[in-house]
């Protein structure tokens, strides 16, 4: 079971899909809503770990190296970050090679081009429970994985107290590897949740990496339908949710 750190925003959904080897410096970009995939040029994303931030058109991105750094699609904006060293407990022989594994979750307080005075949150370890993710894990009787159950629910901090939640209002919930969001509208299925795969510990002994956990599920009946009906996979930077970018969103 995984739980999920949700942030509220309106926004246009993209899938942006795993690097495909034989093109490193492109990405695809698959449209949730109009079921459309774009392809664009982004070199400086070739051979590095990508995370969506929350904040619209952002990628946190690090190299085999270490080396991090924020990255806005639309701007080409780069910003450098202190080394992957810099984190607690973190050894760069120990953990190359393994650098997903390391960080998996990070949400940016504010956008950089509108203040100087934005944080980057890391998650290095397990967060709040407020959405369990069931059957992430591997099964051990038939080695697979895969969502059985999402269950959702609202925590009073004050009150120190969880009360599960069946009805979103008018909201999609996009979870995956990186940022999570609660979308409103924006011709998504409300009360649904949007997932990619984020079962890390399998991604590297997978025959062909992360991207096999993806779907749309139903908070009303538990069903599960794919959002996106070809193959994407990658063993260390699946396919991740990006939201309002780049330019051709709209």
């Amino acid at each position: 079971m995984v739980d999920e750190k949700v942030a509220v925003a309106v926004a246009v959904p993209l899938l942006m899909l795993a690097e495909k080897e034989e093109n490193v410096d492109t990405r695809e970009f698959f449209h949730v809503v109009k079921g459309v995939t774009y392809t664009m040029n982004f070199p400086e994303l070739a051979r590095k770990l990508c995370l969506g931030v929350g904040i619209p058109g952002w990628l946190f991105t690090v190299d085999a190296n270490g080396n991090m750094n924020l990255f806005h699609l639309n701007s080409l904006s780069i910003i450098e970050l202190p080394h992957m060293d810099t984190l607690k407990g973190f050894d760069l022989d120990k953990h190359r090679g393994y650098l997903e594994y390391y960080v998996d979750k990070l949400v940016l307080s504010s956008d950089p081009h509108t203040t100087d005075g934005y944080i980057l949150m890391i998650n290095q370890g397990d967060e709040l429970f407020v959405i369990t993710r069931d059957g992430i894990e591997t099964n051990p009787e038939t080695k697979l994985y895969g969502v059985e159950e999402f269950i959702v629910g609202k925590v009073d901090v004050d009150n120190e107290s969880y009360e599960k939640v069946d009805d979103l209002g008018n909201r999609s919930l996009f979870l995956g590897f990186g940022a999570s969001l609660a979308v409103e509208q924006y011709g998504c299925k409300a009360n649904h949740i949007y997932f990619t795969d984020d079962c890390t510990l399998t991604f590297d002994s997978s025959e062909k990496g992360g991207g096999k956990d993806m779907g749309v599920y139903n908070l009303f009946d538990n069903t599960i339908k794919p959002h996106y009906a070809g193959e994407s996979y990658h063993r260390f930077s699946p396919p991740i949710w990006i939201f309002n970018t780049p330019n051709f969103s709209d």
